[in-house]
């Protein structure tokens, strides 16, 4: 027979096992798309400088990104040099707009009674049997919806004019305020098995994690 005192367990047991589903997502991986086309010369030395435009060349928030954007190319192996073989530009984009989202959650409702040892306290879920009505709720909010768009052009400084030998445009969306964390996981995903194949379009899950500016 199961006791007064783990009978009382089970509510709170069940809202720990909710609370797990809704924290579960908090690390989900960015998941975006990547459009490439190169032109790359076979066993070229990886160092690079900089091109920036006239928007660029005084921008602060530039110079942000640049940093980001050199220590996911170091990842792939590249190395900044005063006699560099390739030139990188790079524009990086956020859009926002607003957007109405229902989500449904879950009926979780705190309840109070009377018993023969005093007051007592505890959770009620609404759900199918043994409880009543239904499990979720919509609830419509409006939200803030970013777009994200990195592009990336890399010339070869060793031919005269210099030749264009990648193009590559990475793109995500979602609720996630934070450019400067966005933006390394878009470079991660272009510069991982770099250059990768001409002319696709390819869907792309980068793990996500907090990647602090000029560092890994």
């Amino acid at each position: 027979m199961i006791s007064l005192r783990r009978w009382m367990l089970f509510p709170l047991l069940a809202v720990l096992a909710v609370l797990a589903v809704l924290t579960a997502g908090c690390a989900t991986p960015l998941r975006g798309e990547i459009t490439t086309f190169n032109e790359w010369p076979a066993d070229a030395p990886r160092t690079y400088r900089f091109a920036r435009s006239e928007a660029q060349r005084n921008s602060l928030e530039h110079a942000n990104w640049e940093n980001l954007m050199r220590a996911e190319l170091a990842r792939a192996g590249f190395r900044q040099s005063p006699d560099p073989r390739f030139e990188i530009a790079f524009d990086y984009r956020v859009d926002r707009r607003l957007s109405r989202v229902t989500e449904y959650q879950p009926t979780i409702q705190p309840y109070f009674w009377w018993g023969a040892f005093g007051p007592h306290t505890g959770f009620s879920i609404a759900g199918p049997f043994p409880w009543w009505g239904s499990a979720y709720y919509p609830v419509t909010t409006d939200q803030i919806w970013y777009d994200y768009r990195l592009r990336v052009h890399i010339d070869d400084l060793s031919t005269r004019p210099p030749t264009r030998v990648y193009e590559g445009t990475a793109l995500t969306d979602g609720y996630v305020p934070q450019p400067e964390e966005v933006l390394p996981l878009l470079a991660r995903a272009l510069f991982t098995d770099f250059p990768g194949p001409s002319g696709v379009t390819r869907r792309v899950t980068v793990p996500r994690e907090r990647v602090a500016a000029g560092r890994e």
